[in-house]
């Protein structure tokens, strides 16, 4: 019986990239890009739809990968938009923006960890339309489950 074994030097090759494998796949499957498990909502055009006088419930983890959420609501009549979100977590630093159908930032409000109240309420004098909401974990430690609803007055 004859066996033959690979040179010494081939051996070691194998081994060192092997473990540049190991090593690479470790270091890039541990991080998770912040909207990469968003749930479909991470960008305006995938909002999901939000009726006035309607509550929704919905979460973001920045770490997690669900750092943003976009809800899209139609309204009939212009007026004074109340959009109001209540965090679960009211140590989480999270911004909500009001967008036109155009992409045109209207308002904006940052809730911080330093606020006492868990109530977020952006509020925009608004023509009648399609508006879009972002509601964004702002640092990669921020997660919280949130309400969001609308009201039109």
């Amino acid at each position: 019986m004859v066996t033959t074994m690979a040179p010494m030097h081939s051996r070691i090759s194998v081994l060192v990239f092997v473990n540049i494998l190991v090593f690479t796949s470790l270091l890039c499957g541990c991080k998770v890009r912040p909207d990469e498990k968003s749930g479909g909502d991470e960008e305006r055009h995938k909002a999901k739809p939000l009726k006035v006088g309607e509550s929704q419930s919905d979460s973001v983890d920045y770490k997690g990968g669900d750092r943003t959420d976009w809800k899209v609501i139609e309204l009939e009549d212009a007026g004074i938009l109340t959009i109001e979100v209540a965090m679960d977590n009211p140590k989480a630093n999270v911004s909500v923006f009001l967008f036109d159908r155009y992409g045109k930032q209207i308002a904006k409000v940052v809730h911080t960890k330093d606020d006492q109240n868990p109530l977020i309420r952006l509020i925009a004098d608004v023509s009648a339309g399609r508006y879009f909401i972002r509601i964004q974990a702002v640092h990669e430690s921020d997660k919280t489950g949130y309400s969001i609803s609308a009201k039109l007055r």
